[in-house]
C-alpha cells in the first residue's frame, strides 16, 4: 500500500481567511484533513467543516470537465469540450462583443475569494478595459476595510494582549457559527480574564457568554455609537491626550455627538437611557480593547457606511487604536508583493474608469473613491499598500443588472462569473434572473454546480483550496502582515476523471487569447507564488515554493503601535480622521450620522414584521455545501426563527412551514419558535437551494423556493448612499409571515 502523504494546505472554506490545514493524501486522494495548530491563521478547535473536506472533495457534484450549452438556456443540456475549445470561443465571443459595445459591455461577477486569486480577474479586466467587476464585496467587508482606509489610513488588526487588553467586542457579529478564527479568540480573551461584550438584535451564543449583551434594535448601530460618543465626551472618559495628538476633526465631532443624547438615542434604538449610558460607561471604563464588526451594520442601507464610521470613531475616541493591547494600524508583510501591485490598475485608463457603472451615485466604494484612499495609501505605505482593487472599487451589481436589461445608461452583454453564484448571493432574484437571461454570453467558472451555471452557455471546473497553492484573502491583500501559503494537497487534472483549473490560469489563458501575453508573464500560479514571496523566501534560505512551505511556512510581523506619532498616517491630514476628508471630496457627510429609514404607512400595515435575514449558519458558509450529505445532514432545511408570541397569533407551531411575504416575493422556511429577540422581528436563514432538486428550469435546483432573496429588493434608491450596499437587515427589511 502506499504509503500517505502530508500536504500544508489554506483552507478556503469560510470567508477567504486561509487557515492552515494538514491534508494527508495517498495515491492522489484525500484521506483527511485536520488543523493545522502551527499555522499563525487558524480555526482553533471550532470549525467542523474541515473535517468535511474529503467528503467535499470526491462528491460527483464537483463540475469535473468544461461544458458547453447544448440546448436552450436552464434545459440542462450540454456538451463536453476541452478547455483549450472553451477559451478559445469564450475569447473570441468577448472580442466580438468589445468591438460591437465596448470593453465596458464585459462584466464580472465574484463570491466570497473562492477562487483563490482575485486580483488575476482584476488583472484580466483591466488588461481588457472594462471598470465593470461586481461581487457580493459591497456588502461584506469592504465598506468596513475603506472605512478604514479613510479613517485610520490602514486595516485595524487585533493586538490581544493579556494583561493589556481588557475588553473583547463584538459588534452584529455571531462568530459563533459564522467565524470559526474569531470565535477561536473570543474564548481565548473569556479565559485570559478580558470582559466582553456582544451588541446584537438576538440573544445568540456570544450573547449568553459575554459581561454585557446590548439587544439593538436593528439597524440603529450609527445612532447607538453616537449616543455612546455623546455619553463618554460629556463625561470626559475619553482618552484626551490621544485625542489631542493624534486625532483631526474632534470639536465638529463633539458637537455632532451632542445631538445625540440618551434619551433620543434610546427612542431610537430600543434601549433606555440608562442602557445606553451603562453601556459607553463600560466601554470607556475597559480600555484598550478589540472590536470584531460583524456585516449587520453594511447590510442596514440607509446607514451602512455612516454606521461603520461611527463605530470605528468610537474607538479612536476611547484611544483603543494605534496602541499595545488595542487595534493596531496595518499593512501588508515586509517582503511581500499584495494584491494590488498585481492588479495592473494603472492599464486601465481614466476614460474607462468613469464608465464604471453606479461609480457617479455611489462613490465611496467606486472608483472615485478608491482613486482618493489610493493616493493617501500608497503615500503612507509605498507601492505595497493594501488596497487592493479587486476588493473595493466595485461596480454598483443592482446598476449593472438593470444595464444588461435594458442597455441604460449603455448595453451589458457578457457577465464572467467567477466562483460566485449570483442567483443566491444578490438581492431581487427574479430580476437579476431576468438580467442572466437577457446576456448575450453567460460564463460561469465554479468547482460544483449551481443554480447559475445551469443557466450560463458555459460551465468550467474550478480548482478548489486543495487542488491548488494558496494563502488567505486578508493577507494576499495585504491586511494582515503575515504571509502563511499552502501548497496544493491533490492535482487539479486527472486523465479520464477530471480536468480543473485554478482561477489564475483560467483568467491567464483568457487574457493570452485577447492580447494580453506579455502582461501575464508567469506560466503557473506555483511561479507567481515564488515572485510575490521571493524576498521571504529567500530570508530562510528556500529555492521553491514547496520548500517555503515544508521549511518555513509562514511569515508574521506584528504591527507596532505608535504609527501616529512615529510616521503619520496615511489620511489627508496624516491622523486619524474623526472627521474625514476624503467623504468630503466625494461630497458626503464628512461626520457619522444616523438617518432614519422613510417607510410609507401602508408598507408598514400591510408587512408589520422585521427581518432579520442572511444569519449565518454551520457548517454552510452562504450558498456552499448543500450538495454534501455529510455537511446537509447537520442542518438539513431552511429555518425561520420566529417569537413565540407572534407565531402564537399566527396560528403557527413548531416545525410548520411558513411563508415570508414583501412587496416584491414570497418564498417558506421551517418555523423554530424562539424568545431569543424582539416578537416584532423574524430571522430567516439566506442562500438556500436544494441540489437534490431538479436542475433544469424553471426549478433550477428548488431556487424559487425557500431562497430568502426572492424576497428582497435592489432598487438602487434603498441602497446605502454611500457604499450601494443593498438593505438584508435594518428597518427596511419589512415583510409578513403565514402558515404555509
Amino acid at each position: 500500500m502506499a504509503e500517505t502523504e502530508l500536504k500544508y494546505a489554506s483552507c478556503y472554506f469560510c470567508t477567504s481567511k486561509g487557515c492552515g490545514m494538514k491534508v494527508y493524501v495517498r495515491e492522489g486522494r484525500v484521506q483527511r484533513v485536520a488543523v493545522d495548530t502551527q499555522a499563525p491563521v487558524g480555526p482553533g478547535g471550532f470549525c467542523v467543516r474541515p473535517t468535511l473536506a474529503r467528503d467535499y472533495q470526491h462528491h460527483p457534484f464537483r463540475l469535473n470537465f468544461p461544458l458547453k450549452r447544448s440546448g436552450p438556456r436552464g434545459t440542462h443540456r450540454w456538451e463536453q469540450i476541452s478547455w483549450e475549445q472553451a477559451l478559445d470561443e469564450i475569447a473570441e465571443k468577448l472580442g466580438s462583443i468589445r468591438n460591437r459595445y465596448g470593453a465596458e459591455a464585459v462584466a464580472t461577477s465574484s463570491g466570497t475569494g473562492r477562487g483563490g486569486a482575485e486580483f488575476a480577474k482584476t488583472r484580466f479586466m483591466n488588461l481588457f478595459g472594462s471598470p465593470n467587476r461586481i461581487g457580493v464585496i459591497t456588502i461584506c467587508y469592504a465598506p468596513r476595510a475603506m472605512v478604514w482606509f479613510a479613517t485610520f489610513g490602514g486595516h485595524l488588526v487585533p493586538d490581544r494582549k493579556p494583561g493589556k487588553t481588557r475588553l473583547i467586542v463584538h459588534w452584529g457579529r455571531n462568530a459563533h457559527e459564522g467565524g470559526p478564527s474569531s470565535w477561536n479568540s473570543f474564548q481565548k480573551a473569556k479565559q485570559a480574564g478580558m470582559k466582553t461584550l456582544v451588541i446584537d438584535p438576538r440573544f445568540i451564543e456570544p450573547s449568553r457568554q459575554a459581561d454585557r449583551w446590548v439587544q439593538i434594535r436593528p439597524g440603529t448601530d450609527a445612532a447607538l455609537a453616537l449616543g455612546m460618543m455623546h455619553v463618554i465626551i460629556e463625561e470626559e472618559l475619553y482618552n484626551r491626550e490621544f485625542v489631542e495628538t493624534c486625532t483631526s476633526g474632534f470639536s465638529a465631532l463633539r458637537e455632532r455627538a451632542a445631538a445625540y443624547p440618551p434619551q433620543k438615542v434610546a427612542g431610537i434604538t430600543g434601549l433606555t437611557p440608562d442602557a445606553v449610558l451603562e453601556t459607553a460607561r463600560f466601554y470607556a471604563a475597559h480600555q484598550p480593547s478589540n472590536m470584531v464588526i460583524g456585516v449587520a451594520t453594511e447590510h442596514s442601507a440607509p446607514n451602512s457606511i455612516q454606521a461603520i464610521r461611527a463605530i470605528n470613531v468610537l474607538r479612536a475616541v476611547v484611544g483603543a487604536v494605534d496602541v499595545a493591547g488595542g487595534d493596531l494600524i496595518s499593512g501588508p508583510c515586509p517582503g511581500f508583493i499584495p494584491d494590488v501591485c498585481m492588479e495592473a490598475n494603472e492599464m486601465l485608463p481614466a476614460s474607462q474608469r468613469r464608465k464604471q457603472l453606479g461609480s457617479d451615485r455611489f462613490r465611496f466604494l467606486g472608483y472615485p473613491g478608491w482613486e482618493l484612499i489610493e493616493r493617501q495609501m500608497r503615500k503612507g505605505w509605498g507601492e505595497r499598500h493594501s488596497a487592493a482593487v479587486n476588493l473595493h472599487s466595485a461596480a454598483h451589481a443592482p446598476t449593472v443588472f438593470r444595464a444588461m436589461l435594458t442597455g441604460k445608461p449603455y448595453p451589458v452583454k457578457a457577465l464572467l462569473v467567477s466562483c460566485s453564484n449570483p442567483l443566491l448571493s444578490y438581492a431581487n432574484t427574479q430580476l437579476v434572473y431576468q438580467a442572466l437571461m437577457a446576456a448575450e454570453l453567460l460564463v460561469t467558472f465554479d468547482i460544483t454546480w449551481t443554480p447559475t451555471a445551469v443557466v450560463s452557455d458555459y460551465v468550467l471546473p474550478a480548482a478548489c483550496w486543495m487542488e491548488r497553492p494558496d494563502m488567505g484573502n486578508f493577507a494576499s491583500v495585504g491586511g494582515y502582515p503575515v504571509v502563511q501559503v499552502g501548497e496544493a494537497a491533490v492535482a487539479d487534472r486527472v486523465p479520464g476523471e477530471y480536468d480543473r483549473r485554478n482561477d489564475y490560469v483560467f483568467w491567464r489563458e483568457l487574457g493570452v487569447r485577447l492580447g494580453q501575453a506579455e502582461h501575464w508573464p508567469w506560466k503557473t500560479f506555483e511561479s507567481l507564488w515564488e515572485y510575490r514571496i521571493k524576498e521571504i523566501m529567500e530570508e530562510g534560505g528556500s529555492s521553491t515554493l514547496s520548500d517555503f512551505v515544508h521549511h518555513q511556512r509562514f511569515k508574521v510581523v506584528a504591527p507596532e503601535p505608535g504609527r501616529c506619532l512615529s510616521s503619520g498616517l496615511a489620511t489627508p491630514s496624516g491622523k486619524v480622521e474623526l472627521y474625514s476628508g476624503i467623504l468630503k471630496d466625494l461630497d458626503y457627510d464628512p461626520l457619522p450620522g444616523y438617518t432614519e429609514p422613510e417607510i410609507p404607512e401602508e408598507i408598514r400595515k400591510k408587512y408589520p414584521l422585521i427581518n432579520i435575514s442572511g444569519v449565518r449558519v454551520m457548517p454552510y458558509h452562504h450558498s456552499e455545501f448543500r450538495h454534501v450529505e455529510a455537511f446537509r445532514k447537520r442542518h438539513p432545511e431552511p429555518i425561520v426563527e420566529i417569537h413565540f408570541d407572534t407565531a402564537r397569533k399566527k396560528g403557527i407551531t413548531d416545525g410548520d412551514w411558513v411563508f415570508i411575504e414583501t412587496p416584491i416575493g414570497k418564498i417558506k422556511q421551517k418555523a423554530r419558535l424562539s424568545n431569543a429577540f424582539d416578537p416584532r422581528y423574524i430571522v430567516s436563514q439566506h442562500a438556500w437551494w436544494f441540489p437534490e432538486k431538479p436542475a433544469e428550469a424553471p426549478s433550477l435546483f428548488g431556487l424559487w423556493e425557500s431562497n430568502i432573496n426572492v424576497t428582497t429588493d435592489d432598487d438602487p434608491d434603498r441602497c446605502d448612499p454611500l457604499s450601494g450596499a443593498w438593505p438584508y437587515k435594518g428597518q427596511t427589511m419589512r415583510c409578513r409571515i403565514r402558515k404555509a
